[in-house]
């Protein structure tokens, strides 16, 4: 009875200890911790979202569209949805759906592209520019990207959305996922604020007649 006791405190402070370690700020540790941090939250995944605090940016997920003779077209879908969200308020099933489908999916791709490169940027990047590491780290997580079931999400959108438009001439189109910095509180009725959007990844260009991505 006593080794039983025993076994279930060793096995309750281990969890415990692991949980607080793999959700403290990343540091040193954590990153050469990043297979043992899979393999913990594969097992024992927990959603902290509670106790997160307020979130610093708003996302923006573009699809730039081209036709035959090169015309682009870009086209920002998270912002309208939110607004039709607010218009329709009282019946807007559909609206609340597909906004949370979308964004649930870069979030998705976003959060792996954060874990992945705080690795990356450790293990390959010592005599490299910030801006450098970042473009070569997306080349590395290429094939994750495109394998990815997040991002067949994102496309199928595009589809959907180019299957919508008065002219349907594009042929092509990419998708493009930035972020907009939120003001503090004390400066959101401040316009001298200049707030940079910030980019996260872009696509190839989705060939919608090959149903292929091309380079």
């Amino acid at each position: 009875m006593k080794l039983k006791i025993i076994g279930i405190l060793a096995v309750f402070s281990f969890y415990w200890l692991a949980t607080i370690f793999f959700t403290l700020p990343e540091n040193y540790l954590q990153i050469k911790s990043f297979g043992q941090k899979e393999i913990f939250h594969s097992l024992f995944y927990q959603q902290w979202s509670f106790f997160a605090p307020p979130p610093q940016t708003n996302d923006r997920l573009y699809y730039q569209f081209l036709n035959e003779a090169n015309d682009t077209l870009l086209v920002e879908v998270l912002v309208p949805l939110q607004t039709l969200r607010q218009r329709k308020f009282l019946a807007n099933n559909e609206e609340t759906i597909i906004d949370n489908v979308l964004s649930n999916s870069i979030t998705s791709i976003s959060d792996a592209i954060l874990d992945r490169f705080n690795v990356y940027q450790f293990n390959s990047c010592k005599d490299k520019s910030p801006d450098k590491c970042y473009e070569d780290f997306l080349k590395d997580f290429e094939e994750e990207m495109y394998s990815s079931g997040s991002l067949k999400t994102l496309r199928n959108y595009g589809v959907i959305t180019n299957s919508k438009m008065r002219d349907r001439k594009h042929n092509k189109f990419k998708i493009i996922y930035t972020r907009v910095p939120i003001p503090k509180f004390a400066d959101r009725e401040n316009e001298n604020v200049e707030l940079e959007e910030e980019f996260v990844f872009e696509t190839k260009y989705f060939d919608l007649n090959k149903k292929a991505w091309i380079n």
